[in-house]
């Protein structure tokens, strides 16, 4: 076929090489109408180049009905602004089939108003469907992340947030806003600062997914919520971490669950005193810090006076709440570092570290003494009870906890067989 503006055979080869057509299309006195078309125009929508040179709508007619307009608009707009067009458009084949083709060409104005565009289309189909695809993708993931309810997170090598999904929102009270740039450490417990940042050095070091961080964030109405999170790392092309992505859950109700759970298994449910257990946990911190600092430590034994005729008269509930008034009241009496705990159903343990002697450990005594054998009124009955203390003091009485307690025991017994409401400190 003669090429019109072709001049030598290098040229001809060239075009019969690329893919796609190359064409020229003349607009003049308001027809269009192909000049040339190469021989690639067969392969791509099945009309031979003489087919589309002698008539326009061999080809026009295969443009989809809802791309026409727009196609022939952008093409004498480009060309009154003397710039190249860039479309995509479908074509419909005779065959059935629907493809995307992408056309790139120049525009040249003539004197008389006629304009030539010189250009070349191509099989757009493939990318985009891959385009669609990747749309599709996204907007399933932007679903995804959306409607989760957990954090999706992502946050740069100096730990600041690069993304955070929306439901931050919902979650924690900030704007998305609030949130994107700042370092996590504006939003994490002061306290867990440390062990976020260590997480997040190790996962950068090792360039593998780490799981299990629990840690506190901030909800900016100034309260903490408990989160874990996975964070996997983003690496190039060269294997190198360049970010990373994380999924952050709220657990602060299973840890309140937990927490309730801990302190029912250390404390007292009636009074919420420290148990035997905890009771004997510190009290073996105590010892050993006593031992260290050549300190001495007194364990007291209180046992309530006649506490089983209020049970019997009045019922359990006035009983329970006795002891909830008495520890209070023993509460009272005793300092900071002093440990109180309710070992059985009216007896309790007393620790008192940092003593100087026994006499000091006999006046708090006999202070709780005091404080206890006070009347009661509970649901208009008045009550009177008293109690018996017994002293044991480390390191005179005993080097253990089961000896102390022990000891203590024994010297309770030996107030009680006064007829109670007195003191005892050990031999």
């Amino acid at each position: 076929m003669n090429l019109p503006f072709v001049n030598n055979d290098l040229a001809a080869e060239l075009i019969a090489t690329l893919p796609g057509a190359v064409y020229r299309l003349e607009y003049k006195d308001d027809e269009f109408r192909f000049l040339y078309f190469s021989d690639g125009i067969e392969q791509l929508c099945g009309v031979t180049p003489e087919q589309a040179v002698s008539d326009i709508n061999a080809i026009f007619s295969l443009i989809h009905p809802d791309d026409y307009d727009r196609v022939i608009h952008e093409s004498l707009e480009t060309a009154q602004h003397g710039v190249v067009w860039h479309g995509e458009f479908r074509m419909c084949l005779k065959d059935g089939r629907t493809i995307w083709v992408a056309t790139y060409d120049r525009p040249q104005v003539y004197e008389d108003g006629s304009i030539i565009w010189t250009g070349y289309v191509i099989d757009n189909t493939e990318h985009k469907d891959l385009h669609k695809a990747l749309e599709d993708s996204e907007a399933k993931f932007r679903a995804f992340v959306e409607t989760a309810n957990d954090i999706i997170y992502s946050v740069s090598s100096d730990g600041c947030f690069t993304y955070v999904s929306p439901n931050w929102t919902d979650k924690l009270g900030h704007d998305v806003s609030e949130v994107l740039g700042q370092h996590f450490a504006h939003f994490v417990h002061p306290d867990d600062v440390e062990r976020c940042t260590q997480f997040l050095i190790q996962l950068y070091q090792d360039g593998t997914k780490k799981s299990g961080l629990e840690y506190r964030v901030r909800h900016k109405h100034n309260y903490w919520c408990w989160h874990t999170t996975n964070a996997s790392p983003i690496l190039d092309e060269e294997g190198q971490v360049t970010s990373t992505v994380g999924i952050a859950r709220d657990i602060t109700e299973r840890k309140f669950i937990e927490q309730q759970i801990e302190h029912q298994a250390h404390y007292d449910s009636l009074t919420d005193l420290p148990n035997r257990a905890l009771f004997s946990d510190r009290l073996e911190q105590a010892i050993r810090l006593a031992h260290r600092q050549q300190e001495k430590l007194a364990v007291l034994f209180v046992d309530l006076d006649k506490f089983k005729p209020v049970n019997d008269t009045y019922g359990h509930g006035i009983g329970d709440i006795l002891l909830q008034q008495v520890a209070q009241r023993m509460r009272d009496c005793l300092r900071e570092s002093d440990t109180i705990g309710r070992i059985g159903g009216d007896e309790f343990l007393v620790l008192l570290p940092h003593i100087e002697s026994g006499s000091d450990s006999s006046h708090i005594a006999e202070k709780l003494l005091d404080a206890i054998s006070s009347p009661y009124r509970i649901n208009s009955i008045n009550i009177h009870i008293s109690c018996s203390i017994g002293i044991a003091l480390y390191p005179d009485h005993g080097n253990t906890v089961l000896e102390l307690i022990q000891t203590a025991d024994q010297a309770m017994y030996v107030a009680k067989n006064q007829q109670g409401n007195k003191v005892f400190l050990a031999d």
